[in-house]
């Protein structure tokens, strides 16, 4: 017998191995799958099941530029309530929304305006949309309740534009804004139950 002929013990082949070690590799993916992950949390989108969106007034960082740009908050809140509602969306002015109800998901949508005129009254908006509430929630190890903002979510736009006509130039990127929100709101609603 020579090493040619000689059985190899160090790399013998089995041929009921390998097709046995891939039905066992091919079972555990199957079974990992399948088995809901031990620890993972289970999430929803942040806007699921949310039914009232409250518009607050716009904040300026400056009221008296503003102004002279011609904005105003009741403008603001009533365009993008109105855009909003276009889109699907239930929201509401906050002067007009009705007292919370136990039960029924609502955030407040604040737009904060930081605004900018120069010496030739052009006009420039940063604008900073955001859905969010306020939690009072224990984290451990402090057993005293802390409150905090969720943010669940949020855009940012900019307006230039001479002050003759910036408010409707302003109203362009809230639209643009309203409507990536409206998006967003539909996609994380539960799917629609058939009757």
């Amino acid at each position: 017998m020579n090493a040619r002929n000689a059985p190899n013990v160090t790399t013998g082949s089995n041929p009921v191995r390998r097709p046995c070690l891939i039905l066992l590799l091919l079972f555990v993916c199957v079974a990992c799958s399948l088995w809901p992950s031990v620890g993972r949390a289970q999430t929803a989108p942040e806007l699921y099941g949310v039914r009232e969106i409250v518009v607050d007034y716009a904040r300026f960082d400056d009221p008296k530029r503003a102004d002279t740009c011609g904005l105003s908050r009741d403008s603001i809140t009533d365009y993008l309530v109105r855009e909003l509602q276009k889109g699907g969306v239930p929201a509401v002015a906050a002067s007009q929304a009705p007292p919370p109800v136990l039960g029924v998901a609502r955030i407040q949508m604040i737009p904060d305006v930081l605004v900018y005129a120069d010496e030739s009254l052009n006009c420039v908006s940063w604008i900073a949309l955001s859905a969010e509430s306020r939690a009072n929630i224990v984290v451990p190890p402090v057993t005293l309740p802390r409150s905090v903002t969720i943010r669940y979510w949020q855009d940012r736009g900019r307006a230039s534009s001479a002050s003759s006509i910036h408010k409707q130039a302003l109203e362009a990127a809230l639209q643009k804004m309203a409507t990536a929100f409206a998006q967003q709101y539909k996609l994380d609603q539960p799917p629609e139950v058939p009757k």
